[in-house]
């Protein structure tokens, strides 16, 4: 667990928003893997899960686990980094961009394990898993995502999102 845990300090070490570029080259790192996360591995039926692995002051780790079919809602990053680290199984990322008030598809990208993307601020996306086996990914979140929009491409309605567990880390 070496790995992580070496991940988890240097991240500690943030008094302030940690650098996309800089996450996602702490990401891009083989050792880190479904043996060293096992025991934040947890499936749901009903939605991906959503498994914390560490928290300080300017971020959150989660590992988030994804059975066939499951995604995220459309979402921005608004005022965080987000590193993403594939660990198994292949997902795919759909970019969305404003075409005049319209959301529209811009790309999609699938990634293997292994793989690391990362998003900023407006950059508006959504991660699913269209494999037919289970995905699971490292998410580190700098600050933590507080008040970030949710997009509903059918109704075109927004609304704002804070996480819960936010509350909790600060309990």
């Amino acid at each position: 667990m070496q790995s992580v845990n070496d991940l988890i300090d240097w991240l500690q070490s943030y008094t302030e928003r940690v650098d996309l570029d800089e996450l996602k080259d702490r990401l891009d790192d083989e050792s880190i893997s479904a043996d060293l996360l096992s025991q934040y591995i947890h499936f749901s039926d009903q939605r991906y899960s959503r498994n914390l692995l560490a928290h300080g002051p300017q971020f959150y780790a989660l590992v988030l686990c994804w059975k066939p079919g499951q995604a995220s809602p459309i979402h921005d990053h608004k005022g965080a980094s987000c590193g993403v680290r594939v660990i198994q199984g292949a997902a795919t990322e759909t970019s969305f961009r404003w075409q005049g008030d319209t959301l529209v598809q811009d790309s999609v990208t699938t990634m293997s394990a292994g793989e690391v993307c990362g998003s900023f601020d407006d950059d508006i996306h959504e991660i699913r898993n269209n494999g037919n086996e289970n995905l699971v990914t490292l998410h580190v979140y700098s600050p933590y995502l507080d008040n970030i929009n949710l997009y509903d491409l059918e109704s075109g309605k927004v609304t704002v999102f804070s996480d819960p567990l936010i509350e909790s880390l600060s309990a």
